[in-house]
């Protein structure tokens, strides 16, 4: 039995799993041992083993169309279910906490994990990193953008990308387009930036002599690739070529 084969929940149980859940991997430190890591895989294995046995209410348009994506942001859960003959690409399920109200859209496009939607001149979309809601006109207005604390697959496994196991991450900063990670073992030493629907990464070696702080929403990480420059610092992602800039983007968040 597998993670598909349970109902989901709105409303109180799903709380519940979800408190549980950020316990276990937002709240936890950045900089992990591997007994750590390996710890945390099986508590979150035992997690979604407790799920399945849960009697949930349902939250698919039906019974058969179970949810494929989770995705918890501080105010809304936001379901990607199965797809029927009415919509291929799947349904847009997004539930706001407080209050446990729900819109069901079904999704209109996808670019790997990010999905969207629309409705009545409405634009949703999520991704692994960040739910945005834009009102669609002719300069289109934020409605809403709103960090996603995690994301999961149907199987339990998260979505996110980021340093790799054996790494701390020193930053994390996201832009409009971007999500950068500046991660190493005892000290920065790598540069991973991707786009936000992670169709795309980069993965590069830190300038040694990067501008290095005490407080790292101090510092200034610069890593090269043939001509290519890329900086990031509190304020802002530069890449540039040549003394030319390629592309600047306002940094959103930084932790």
């Amino acid at each position: 039995m597998n993670f598909l084969q349970f109902r989901l929940y709105h409303k109180g149980s799903l709380k519940l799993a979800f408190v549980s859940l950020s316990c276990l991997l937002f709240f936890s430190p950045l900089a992990k041992t591997q007994a750590e890591i390996k710890k945390e895989s099986t508590l979150v294995s035992n997690l979604n083993h407790s799920l399945i046995q849960l009697t949930q209410k349902q939250v698919c348009p039906s019974a058969q169309l179970l949810p494929k994506r989770i995705f918890e942001t501080d105010k809304y859960y936001v379901y990607i279910c199965r797809g029927d003959e009415k919509s291929s690409l799947g349904y847009y399920v997004q539930i706001y906490k407080n209050s446990g109200s729900k819109i069901t859209i079904p999704v209109s496009n996808k670019v790997g994990e990010a999905y969207f939607a629309k409705d009545t001149g409405v634009i949703y979309t999520v991704t692994p990193y960040e739910l945005v809601v834009t009102k669609f006109s002719k300069r289109n207005s934020l409605v809403l953008r709103d960090k996603v604390n995690h994301a999961i697959a149907a199987d339990g496994q998260s979505l996110v990308k980021g340093c790799p196991e054996d790494n701390t991450s020193f930053v994390e900063a996201a832009t409009k387009n971007y999500i950068v990670y500046i991660c190493g073992r005892e000290t920065p030493d790598t540069y991973i930036a991707l786009t936000k629907n992670g169709t795309s990464i980069i993965t590069l070696p830190l300038l040694s002599n990067y501008n290095s702080s005490a407080k790292a929403e101090d510092s200034e990480y610069i890593a090269i690739k043939g001509k290519t420059r890329y900086l990031l610092n509190r304020k802002m992602l530069r890449v540039s070529r040549d003394g030319r800039n390629l592309f600047k983007e306002k940094v959103l968040y930084w932790h």
